[in-house]
């Protein structure tokens, strides 16, 4: 019986394909060395609730871009008190990552 006996099938667009296969070249290995060398070898950060953070990050995207087109659009002369809850907000999420 062959040990290897799994196969893996992923669906890529032409950019990524180019990209691996770029890659995969440069470091003179096959496709499959390839691959198991980038599993084996990159340290892989998995927190938990990234999925929260990546939302209040869109939010703040959101009041960003609201503040931005209002001071462009001159209904706003100074946003140094919304610019300083944004920080805050970054701040308080970057101490809830760590």
């Amino acid at each position: 019986m062959r040990k290897r006996n799994k196969n893996l099938n992923i669906r890529l667009t032409e950019e990524e394909w180019r990209y691996v296969k770029l890659k995969q070249a440069d470091s003179e290995m096959n496709m499959r060395d390839f691959f198991l060398t980038c599993v084996y070898c990159q340290p892989m950060i998995i927190k938990k609730g990234a999925d929260k953070i990546v939302t209040q990050l869109k939010y703040i995207g959101n009041n960003l871009n609201q503040l931005t087109h209002k001071v462009n659009s001159g209904q706003i002369k100074d946003c140094s008190f919304e610019l300083e809850k944004i920080y805050m907000a970054l701040e308080a999420m970057r101490e809830e990552w760590q």
